[in-house]
């Protein structure tokens, strides 16, 4: 694992992740004001310095300053009081042992789910006496295991106040006794509704199956041929002209290592880790030049297509309700990560308020991206080439039946290369046989994967060259036909346009968008320097405006959003997502009850000042036959790259690539040679 402070607020960094002792004393200030038992913890995570701080601090720490002011240690804890539904949150100074703020959440959403709920839900939903009266009524074969999956209940309406969760029932195949089968193949066409606290059903619900919203009241179990994912339940062998591919460093890697600092072909930035972002990137630099203060995932929400009840809930916020770094695999050398691996091991927090290792949730190393840059000279014949190299930062976690492997992809040529893969499982229900419908995929017999989106946002704090930035949006247009400049025709030109207040962006054909320094003038272009923004031009949530898909997750609505910073705004569907309720933008108020569309909406003035650029990277999920037992990954990649950045290409004082240093060797088909 990384370096960790011995004693709480003596972190060897001010942004080193959460160590066991910052647990602990946490947990033990909290639990010392109430009964032994009585806390139920959600959440422990550190509490960043204030930017007016830690900037200076970060400052004359890369400028080797050998003794650094000390910044207070601080925690945020969130929890509820066993059998009530008041949740607290306190911000605690491990420095002093004091909560210097205790707050008491309203109605409007709630914390994150843990483990500890989700594992006892599961345990007791298959064995309620009303759930297996109803379970008894499909007429299951004898032995029939029944697999409880937990889902945010989501919104119904803005006067629910009850804390629940909605409960989705599968089977795995009668046939089979392995806990290895694939459950999502035999869904059940029942719901339970179960309240968090006291774990008493609320309803069970009858599931529409057919081509509308009516429901079956008395189905029954219906078995089919099962789709298994797992290699050992699989009929047909594997493929056995694979053959091995290694990754050889013979000389070792390029990166450096100190603690979460790390170095690697001319770049510098820090690592952390929490439970609901996982990884975050801060204090990012090129060439000893400032780039970004921080970059993190902030959210990520999966609304469903399908219109009936209770599919019409059907949305959740992956960060918000569960956590990223909760649900963080443990990375494996040579499945996960290939070639020479560094790994960083992190901790979170249980309901007990205990430290809990997530081992190998992040990995690094590199990778050969291809070719980095080639030119033949026609006249000389020289070859000027170099092979790309790329450093990978990644994390994968595991929601329920999806999968999301998240990497920050460094480059040589000074770009940063968000990429999601989204993998797993496609969720499933049941669909009587023979009927199709518009919002989903039929993806075995009496299986229906519902079409959904993915919609992420990235949170990105720049620092170009200091932390007073503008987002500048490019229109490339065609220029008018004019005798004198553009008498042919051809002539097309960049228009610049300046966000001057906070708000949203929308994307049109071909439109760029920059983060830019007015005051940091590039020496050869005499333009100010920027950093370009691409991603592909994708479809925003298609859910109503009014709808409560869209009013909780308003950040997918605009592919971009500009705020001027604020300390304490890092999650752009808000504070608390589960089961959350929006206010009207002009209601949001300083305590987690705002987002990102409610920080947009102050209208700050954020030309030249210290801002932050939300970026909603979507996927519309049209579910295919092919994305079925396990979904082939499906990847998405935002890049950061300088536009005018440097004075010339970063690759030129790369070395040339060569034979010699690549190790590539020529195949020769034996089976076409003629025997001599």
């Amino acid at each position: 694992m990384g370096s960790v402070a011995d004693t709480p607020g003596t972190a060897a960094h001010p942004l080193d992740p959460l160590s066991a002792n910052d647990i602990q004393a946490t947990a033990a200030l909290i639990k010392s004001k109430y009964a032994d038992g009585a806390v139920h913890f959600k959440s422990i995570s550190i509490v960043e310095p204030p930017k007016k701080i830690l900037l200076p601090y970060l400052a004359a720490e890369r400028a080797g300053g050998s003794v650094l002011p000390h910044l207070p240690r601080k925690t945020q804890a969130v929890w509820f009081l066993r059998g009530s539904s008041d949740f607290f949150c306190a911000l605690v100074n491990l420095d002093t042992s004091q909560v210097e703020q205790l707050t008491s959440l309203g109605k409007t959403g709630y914390p994150n789910f843990d483990e500890e709920e989700v594992a006892e839900l599961r345990r007791i939903v298959p064995e309620h006496p009303q759930v297996k009266e109803a379970l008894k009524k499909l007429e299951l074969p004898e032995g029939t295991e029944v697999v409880c999956n937990t889902w945010s209940y989501g919104c119904e309406n803005d006067l629910e106040t009850k804390r629940m969760v909605q409960c989705y029932l599968y089977c795995r195949d009668p046939r089979r006794t392995t806990n290895a089968s694939n459950a999502y193949d035999f869904p059940l066409p029942i719901a339970p509704v179960f309240e968090n606290e006291t774990y008493r059903l609320v309803e069970i619900i009858y599931l529409p199956t057919g081509a509308d919203a009516r429901v079956n009241k008395d189905p029954k179990f219906v078995h089919h041929k099962a789709k298994e994912f797992h290699h050992s339940l699989r009929e047909e062998p594997v493929r056995t002209d694979l053959k091995p591919l290694s990754i050889i460093q013979p000389q070792g890697a390029s990166f450096a290592v100190d603690g979460h600092l790390i170095k690697w072909q001319k770049w510098r930035f820090r690592l952390s880790f929490n439970f609901r972002e996982g990884m975050v990137i801060h204090d990012v630099t090129f060439d000893g030049r400032e780039l970004f203060h921080r970059i993190s995932l902030s959210e990520m929400a999966v609304p469903y297509a399908d219109p009936r009840r209770p599919f019409h809930r059907k949305s959740v916020f992956d960060l918000g309700d569960v956590g990223a770094g909760t649900m963080a695999n443990n990375l494996q050398l040579g499945c996960d990560c290939l070639g020479l691996i560094k790994y960083f091991s992190f901790l979170v927090s249980n309901a007990k308020g205990e430290a809990v290792p997530k081992l190998n949730a992040v990995c690094m190393h590199e990778i050969d991206n291809g070719i980095g840059y080639k030119h033949t000279n026609d006249r000389s014949g020289l070859v000027s080439i170099i092979r790309a190299r790329v450093l990978v930062l990644q994390s994968i976690l595991t929601v329920g039946n999806y999968d999301y492997i998240f990497a920050f992809h460094f480059d040589q040529a000074a770009g940063i290369h968000y990429e999601i893969k989204a993998t797993g499982i496609v969720a499933t229900q049941l669909i009587d046989r023979g009927v199709r419908v518009p919002w989903g995929t039929t993806v075995n017999e009496g299986v229906l994967a519902s079409h959904h989106q993915h919609v992420f946002s990235l949170r990105i704090d720049p620092n170009l060259d200091g932390s007073h930035n503008t987002v500048v949006f490019e229109d490339v247009e065609a220029m008018p036909v004019e005798d004198e400049l553009n008498p042919f025709g051809v002539g097309f030109a960049v228009k610049k346009t300046k966000v001057t207040s906070s708000g949203h962006l929308d994307f049109q054909p071909n439109r760029t968008f920059k983060i830019t320094n007015q005051k940091s003038i590039n020496p050869v272009s005499g333009e100010p320097v920027a950093y370009a923004i691409t991603s592909p031009m994708k479809q925003m949530l298609l859910a109503h405006p009014d709808s409560q898909h869209a009013r909780r997750a308003r950040f997918a609505t605009h592919p971009y959003w500009v705020t001027r910073h604020r300390e304490g705004e890092y999650f752009a569907a808000g504070n608390w997502t589960n089961q959350s309720i929006a206010l009207p933008v002009d209601q949001a108020t300083e305590d987690g009850t705002g987002d990102v569309a409610a920080w947009a909406n102050r209208k700050d003035s954020v030309d030249q000042e210290d801002i932050v650029l939300w970026h909603s990277i979507s996927l519309t999920h049209t579910v295919r036959v092919e994305d079925y037992p396990i979904m082939p990954c499906e990847t998405m990649q935002v890049s950061l790259k300088p536009s005018g950045f440097f004075g010339e290409n970063p690759l030129m004082d790369v070395p040339q690539s060569s034979q010699l240093s690549g190790g590539s060797k020529l195949y020769e088909d034996h089976a076409c040679r003629r025997d001599t």
